[in-house]
């Protein structure tokens, strides 16, 4: 991400008060924040490659993070090299193989916080993309 280009990420979740939550604390911290209550009104938006990051729900109706995420993937909807992280309550250890399969890059778990809007950013900046559950 270049240092003057505004820093987006999208919020794919079904909850509004999710999305709510992610959009403060990523604002809070310099961020734009697109939000997308399902996988379908996510793979419409016109300019999925604008994100710098995208935090996906795996639990939504009609379609879940792991189809949202591997028609993004397959569709050439982003980048090859966009980061996408898992946002879940479930077990992240059970989901993992799931979450890789599918095109994502780790896992984060509900909730989200400040704690994890600072652990995703480190993780963002140092490239690394090993996510703890």
């Amino acid at each position: 991400m270049g240092q003057d280009a505004a820093k987006k990420i999208l919020v794919v979740d079904d909850d509004a008060t999710n999305r709510l939550v992610v959009r403060v604390l990523m604002e809070r911290r310099g961020y734009i924040v697109i939000e997308a209550p399902s996988g379908q009104e996510a793979l419409d938006i016109p300019d999925l490659n604008g994100c710098d990051i995208i935090l996906m729900d795996l639990s939504m109706p009609r379609m879940d993070g792991f189809e949202t995420t591997k028609r993004m993937r397959e569709e050439n909807k982003i980048s090859q090299s966009t980061p996408i992280f898992a946002l879940t309550a479930h077990n992240a250890r059970q989901n993992m193989e799931q979450c890789l399969d599918s095109g994502m890059n780790g896992i984060l778990t509900k909730p989200f916080d400040s704690h994890r809007a600072d652990q995703l950013l480190s993780l963002i900046s140092s490239s690394t993309g090993d996510l703890p559950a």
